[in-house]
C-alpha cells in the first residue's frame, strides 16, 4: 500500500509543500546549489510537522487497537485528558517522560511511535 494514499488530508497537503520545497532546492543550470536558510528554515517545519501528525497517528490507532480510552489512559498514565486530546489531534508536541508512560501503557517501544531506531 501506498504510503500516500493513508495521509489525511493536512498530512497530504503537508506532503505536497515538502516535495515542493525539496524540488526547489534541486539543482538548475547557473545557480548555486545551496539551500538558502529560509528554505532549510520550510524543510525542517515541513518533516516536524509530518513526524508529529504521524506520532499522533500512531498514538490514535494504539489507544483504539487496545480498546482505550481517553479516561482509562490517563488513569494508566497520569497524563491529562487535555493532553492526551492535544497530542492525537492538535499540534502538541510530547515531552519525553509523557512518551515514556504511553508506551508502557500501550505496550510498545518508544521506536515503534516514533518510527524510528533512536537507540543506534
Amino acid at each position: 500500500m501506498d504510503d500516500e494514499h493513508t495521509l489525511t488530508g493536512s498530512e497530504g497537503s503537508l506532503l505536497d509543500r515538502l516535495r515542493q520545497s525539496v524540488s526547489s532546492m534541486r539543482a538548475v543550470p547557473g545557480r548555486s546549489t545551496a539551500a538558502t536558510p529560509l528554505q532549510e528554515i520550510k524543510v525542517r517545519d515541513a518533516v516536524r510537522q509530518l513526524s508529529r501528525n504521524r506520532v499522533s497517528q500512531v498514538l490514535r490507532q494504539l489507544r483504539a487497537t487496545r480498546g482505550l480510552s481517553y479516561d482509562q489512559v490517563k488513569e494508566q498514565t497520569g497524563i491529562s485528558l487535555q493532553v492526551l486530546y492535544d497530542v492525537e489531534y492538535r499540534d502538541r508536541r510530547l515531552t519525553l517522560e509523557e512518551l515514556r508512560l504511553l508506551a508502557h501503557c500501550y505496550d510498545v517501544g518508544i521506536n515503534d511511535i516514533l518510527g524510528v531506531d533512536v537507540d543506534q
